[in-house]
């Protein structure tokens, strides 16, 4: 079923699945997209995402990619399950997913400064190496679709652009699409995801207005060489520039070789990006230190 027409779910509404039964009491909504609107929603004690779709082909697409991915340990524990609605004499698809807290990139890096871009940038790496050892590429990567905790922990939400590889990529963002920068086409392999991760970090770590000054350029003058001088001129990504370099230009085929490369530079040069209050001498200013050195440690030694 495909409809011009998008309802809106209003607060306190009962969401029941037709064919499993569950009910979901809509809290509010949480966003809204092309192909459907998101809703924070509550069953019992618990509350969950859960997407309305507005076409049921598309819906069901995004759905069978979502179970695909949740066969991989690091996105299993988000997928809950996908039913149909009968809402006001129609039906609509919707699926439900573990509701995540925290803050869209450009909104933490607004808070707490860019001296996280190193922890950020391996830990959403690692998320899009997962994700493309599944057989799929994230698509539609953009700030609003990576939340991140107070520790700087990753979560990629909307996987209404996962994208199968070797087909043509379902959505994107201009900012961050290498086809707009003339800098590839729109199949979906690893490297897209990785041009957008790039591009990404380089809009939310440097001067907003220029980034955008390099979009408004004429579509036969815009290139991703503007993007690669923007990395060089934004000092918090001098010390993963010859990364950042490599993916804007798609010398990178392989995520996990970007990954690899990522931590051996950037490793040492995470910091604490908001300063500790000083009590009893300073010592939770210590342990702070030290938990982020134990930390980017970690980081480091998890991964082969």
């Amino acid at each position: 079923m495909t409809t011009s027409y998008k309802p809106s779910l209003p607060t306190g509404a009962i969401v029941t699945g037709t064919w499993n039964g569950n009910r979901y009491v809509v809290e509010r909504l949480l966003g809204e997209g092309a192909n459907g609107k998101v809703y924070l929603v509550r069953r019992g004690s618990k509350t969950y995402a859960l997407k309305l779709g507005f076409d049921t082909v598309d819906h069901q697409s995004e759905v069978n990619a979502l179970k695909s991915i949740a066969r991989a340990s690091e996105f299993r524990k988000h997928w809950i399950e996908a039913d149909d609605l009968d809402w006001q004499g129609k039906t609509y698809p919707f699926s439900v997913m573990s509701y995540i807290k925290g803050k869209p990139l450009h909104e933490f890096i607004r808070d707490n400064g860019t001296d996280w871009m190193y922890v950020i940038g391996l830990n959403l790496l690692r998320k899009l190496t997962q994700l493309h050892a599944c057989g799929y590429i994230f698509g539609d990567l953009k700030p609003e679709n990576v939340l991140l905790t107070s520790y700087g922990e990753v979560e990629l939400i909307d996987f209404g652009g996962v994208t199968a590889k070797g087909r043509s990529v379902k959505q994107f963002t201009e900012a961050y699409d290498r086809g707009y920068w003339n800098a590839g086409g729109r199949v979906a392999d690893e490297a897209y995801d990785l041009f957008a991760f790039a591009a990404l970090l380089v809009h939310a770590a440097g001067d907003g207005r220029r980034f955008e000054q390099a979009m408004g350029m004429l579509p036969q003058t815009r290139s991703s060489e503007g993007l690669v001088e923007l990395v060089s001129s934004t000092p918090p990504l001098r010390t993963v520039e010859p990364i950042l370099r490599q993916a804007l230009t798609g010398r990178y085929d392989s995520s996990r070789k970007a990954l690899a490369d990522w931590r051996a530079r950037s490793v040492h040069a995470a910091r604490p990006a908001q300063p500790v209050r000083k009590q009893h001498g300073g010592w939770i200013q210590v342990c702070f230190t030290a938990s982020v050195v134990l930390f980017a440690a970690a980081m480091y030694f998890a991964w082969p």
